[in-house]
């Protein structure tokens, strides 16, 4: 029996593991041209997986692919999800890729295609026309290119003052920008109070954000201001819009926040359509939850796949 996992990060290539575990035939579907997900720029080390310290997003991911590559599993890799059916007890999709159109007919769909970094429309603008604008914490530059600058972080959680310190201790003077009260845990918040190099506005809109030159203008807590880099910061967003090329009688549920509703198999609400990781409503979205996630559905697939409806947990 086959099962499309739809993204191949940590939790996508953990549940095409245990898939092959559980002797079901996993075929991995990912729009980009390489497997692992957002981890794969984090160069920060992840606090979330026990028995890996120091280990950085990076070189996990690394390590996860080295062993994902070595599995008898079928990758197809810059494929783009057009359009999905339910055809009697089996799923037709079609995908567009590197060899064109091609249609795959699958027993189940695992949804494993994680989150991206939320952004407006005019910053996304920005940042494509200024590499000083960087959206979203996992990106090299912020790690290797940013010294003695002045910048401006624009969001209120963790990963925002986790890298304003990170800055500031590399000789930046940072001031961080949120539309109302930081959220970010208070070991963050004390920390940034204390820095002398890190400026906190709360209740603060950014405003008249341009570029000028070489340098970012901005209005800041009333006053006009220019930086070298501006940093947003504004959490993140699940990528489900992969569900719109679902018919709609077989649309999984999404709350308000975009995220799909599963239950503790990662059952969706549609049968044989299952969801993991960060698309999910987690407690708390790490890799660690993913890579769980991942191996729950595989397991859920298995059971239902393999065994009579009636005998399911509810």
């Amino acid at each position: 029996m086959e099962v499309a996992i739809i993204g191949a990060g940590p939790s996508g290539m953990s549940c095409a593991n245990a898939l092959l575990a559980f002797g079901l035939t996993p075929i991995v579907i990912e729009r980009s041209d390489h497997v692992g997900g957002a981890q794969r720029t984090n160069f920060h080390p992840n606090l979330w997986l026990l028995g890996a310290p120091e280990e950085t997003g990076m070189q996990m991911t690394e390590r996860l692919r080295r062993h994902f590559e070595e599995l008898p599993i079928r990758l197809l890799l810059g494929c783009e999800l057009r359009h999905v059916r339910r055809i009697d007890d089996r799923f037709q999709l079609e995908l567009s890729g590197p060899d064109g159109m091609q249609t795959l007919q699958v027993d189940a769909v695992v949804l494993a295609t994680g989150m991206r970094p939320r952004v407006t429309s005019e910053l996304l603008a920005l940042a494509a026309s200024n590499p000083h604008v960087i959206v979203g914490p996992l990106s090299t530059t912020i790690r290797d290119d940013i010294r003695d600058s002045r910048v401006l972080i624009l969001g209120g959680g963790d990963n925002a003052l986790d890298h304003a310190l990170f800055l500031a201790e590399r000789g930046n003077s940072v001031q961080v920008c949120t539309r109302g009260q930081f959220s970010a845990r208070r070991q963050f918040r004390e920390a940034c109070a204390a820095q002398a190099g890190i400026t906190l506005h709360s209740d603060c809109r950014a405003a008249r954000l341009r570029l000028d030159g070489e340098r970012i203008a901005a209005t800041v807590a009333g006053e006009p201001a220019q930086f070298d880099w501006l940093l947003v910061m504004y959490g993140y967003a699940p990528n489900t819009e992969v569900i719109e090329c679902f018919e709609r009688d077989i649309r999984p549920k999404r709350l308000k926040s975009g995220h799909i509703v599963a239950n503790l198999w990662q059952r969706s609400s549609s049968r044989g359509i299952y969801a993991a990781g960060d698309i999910t409503d987690s407690p708390q979205p790490s890799v660690a939850t993913a890579i769980a996630q991942g191996l729950a559905a595989a397991r859920a697939v298995e059971r239902d796949l393999h065994q009579d409806i009636s005998d399911m947990p509810r």
